[in-house]
């Protein structure tokens, strides 16, 4: 009559034991899937990153002189057709 949830041995304890690993076991997955999130929109940002930075350099080259107005239109149309 008194073991019954006394003492650490009866079926309280256990459940509490077994909830507090669920939860774990839970946050565990669900910081797993935020970092997968988090590393998605990196890896997307520095490509987009990329593609701006060659059109930059594109513009200055043409700033500078270094190319033509027909080859910096013809590079820019490409590079607009990979975005």
């Amino acid at each position: 009559m008194f073991c019954g949830g006394f003492g650490g041995y009866g079926i309280g304890s256990s459940g509490t034991i077994g909830l507090g690993w669920m939860l774990l076991s839970m946050g565990f997955r669900l910081i797993i899937f935020v970092g997968m999130i988090v590393l998605i929109f990196k890896l997307f940002k520095s490509y987009n990153n990329k593609s701006s930075n060659a059109i930059k350099i594109l513009n200055e080259k043409f700033a500078n002189g270094e190319i033509s107005e027909e080859e910096y239109l013809k590079r820019r149309t490409i590079l607009s057709q990979k975005n």
